[in-house]
């Protein structure tokens, strides 16, 4: 479900996006934020189907604030990895997004190409009970 706060946490990413430049590396090129949304909610759709036999319990979760703050705290979590745009932190400076596509939103791509610098959280889909 896209909540009007996620809305607009997207939104404000993707006019950051384009005031940095990054639209001009994307192609092809952004034509709207509503555009880059419908993509985004049908390749969040597309893979939420292709997963609907396996026993995976959430594609979108946030992990709730406190325990981010703790992270931040306590280990000084600075980065999120392997986030999607529909679940991202807005508070971490920098997040981790496995499609290329999510640049269009300020998302940094292919972490495991990216040197690691400080902690990160990581959310790969998953299973309640392997997390």
């Amino acid at each position: 479900m896209l909540t009007p706060e996620r809305l607009i946490i997207l939104q404000k990413a993707c006019n950051r996006a384009k005031c940095s430049g990054l639209h001009d590396h994307v192609q092809p090129p952004p034509i709207s934020f509503a555009s880059e949304l419908v993509g985004l909610i049908a390749r969040k759709n597309t893979s939420t189907s292709k997963h609907t036999n396996k026993k995976t319990d959430s594609f979108a979760r946030i992990l709730p604030s406190h325990i981010t703050a703790a992270f931040q705290k306590w280990t000084l979590v600075t980065e999120e990895k392997m986030a999607s745009l529909l679940n991202y932190d807005p508070k971490f400076p920098h997040y981790w997004s496995e499609h290329p596509r999510d640049k269009v939103f300020v998302a940094n791509t292919n972490a495991f190409s990216s040197r690691f610098s400080g902690f990160s959280i990581c959310h790969p889909i998953y299973h309640e009970n392997n997390m």
